[in-house]
């Protein structure tokens, strides 16, 4: 048996495509966990690929620290494991339910796997707490699920054991394959682009760097009155405080609760430009055609910048402003198809996975 657990929106757009094969596999069973850490958005974003949760823990508690959250939905997970016993945990990303997941692991002395490990900035508190969490996931973890070739010369640096290591690409690339088969794209050259599209969510960006963000976005609808601003607001009160407070009032932004992953698809292919500091929207924006610019310091996914699809750039008024000017003057250019030398793999993330999966409970059952 396997056992998958989800907290937050991004963990289930890039589950699922796990979730559904090992669902319809004919040898291994899942059991899927909704940790409770954004309950509802779990529910919904699950609900958009026709996927239902096995179990799904209470909403998380509001405490005044990280540290009681993590305590709180360790212990949760931990009698989940203790009452299901898997064979092996799979684990997503860099989130509280994540590392919360990884530590209810080694209490219990289950298999953890890591999806999209090795994934590193250059220091251990920017990004916070993400980049803290992966570090620590990965020493609980057995089974280490690389996304991109950066991620792995990452793990093998902080002597990973070499074997435990797949570099299978990234998740989130065969959801955006498949919803792409499904509805391709119009070519960049004859999409009408009238439209920034921006989120924010990240905790280095609450509060002051949200007001610099929105500053620098009025900035730009003065400097370009053709075009509209397309803000679809996450749900953290110091984020959208601030966004409501400063955008609500002029007459060329459009703030919106969160999309389902297919209308933000397309309405991100159909922008003239995104700013955003989603790291998933990093991976999908070389393979849109639209440029992306992440209000950020630094990234983990450093491939996406090599694409020239994405650029850093600081919360600074100015800067966002001259970046988003120049981006969007930008000559039209081919975006980067998802085949084998895609940077963050060709949309077959999830088979891989469950090849190893399933090899290596067959190892153990016969250990």
């Amino acid at each position: 048996m396997v056992l998958i657990i989800a907290g937050t929106r991004p963990e289930c757009i890039k589950l699922a495509p796990l979730v559904r094969r090992l669902a319809g596999h004919d040898r291994l069973r899942l059991v899927l966990v909704n940790s409770g850490q954004h309950c509802l958005a779990v529910r919904r974003t699950f609900a958009e690929f026709d996927i239902r949760c096995d179990i799904e823990l209470g909403e998380l508690p509001r405490f005044d620290w990280l540290g009681a959250s993590h305590d709180h939905l360790r212990v949760e997970l931990r009698a989940v494991l203790d009452r299901i016993r898997p064979a092996m945990l799979i684990v997503q990303g860099d989130t509280l339910t994540s590392y919360s997941g990884a530590r209810a692991a080694h209490d219990t002395s289950t298999v953890l796997a890591h999806v999209e490990a090795g994934l590193r900035t250059d220091t251990i508190s920017d990004p916070f707490p993400e980049e803290w969490f992966r570090r620590r996931i990965a020493r609980y973890a057995s089974i280490h699920f690389s996304p991109s070739a950066s991620a792995t010369r990452n793990l093998l640096a902080e002597e990973v054991d070499a074997r435990s290591i797949h570099q299978v690409g990234n998740t989130s690339i065969d959801s955006l394959w498949t919803l792409l088969a499904e509805m391709p794209l119009a070519p960049p050259a004859a999409r009408a682009r009238d439209t920034v599209l921006v989120t924010l969510h990240r905790r280095e960006n609450h509060d002051r760097n949200a007001g610099i963000v929105c500053d620098a976005l009025i900035a730009l609808t003065l400097a370009r009155p053709d075009l509209r601003v397309l803000f679809p607001i996450h749900p953290n009160p110091r984020v959208s405080a601030t966004v409501h407070r400063r955008l609500e009032v002029h007459p060329a932004f459009d703030l919106v609760a969160p999309m389902s992953y297919r209308d933000f698809v397309f309405k991100a292919a159909a922008a003239a430009l995104i700013i955003s500091d989603s790291g998933g929207v990093q991976e999908e924006a070389p393979h849109l055609g639209t440029h992306l610019l992440v209000p950020r310091s630094n990234t983990e996914r450093p491939e996406g910048i090599e694409t020239g699809w994405v650029q850093l750039v600081r919360a600074d008024r100015e800067a966002i402003l001259e970046a988003a000017l120049e981006k969007l003057a930008a000559p039209t250019m081919r975006p980067v198809p998802i085949d084998e030398l895609a940077p963050f793999g060709d949309g077959n993330a999830a088979d891989k996975i469950v090849h190893v999966v399933e090899q290596t409970l067959l190892q153990h059952a016969h250990a």
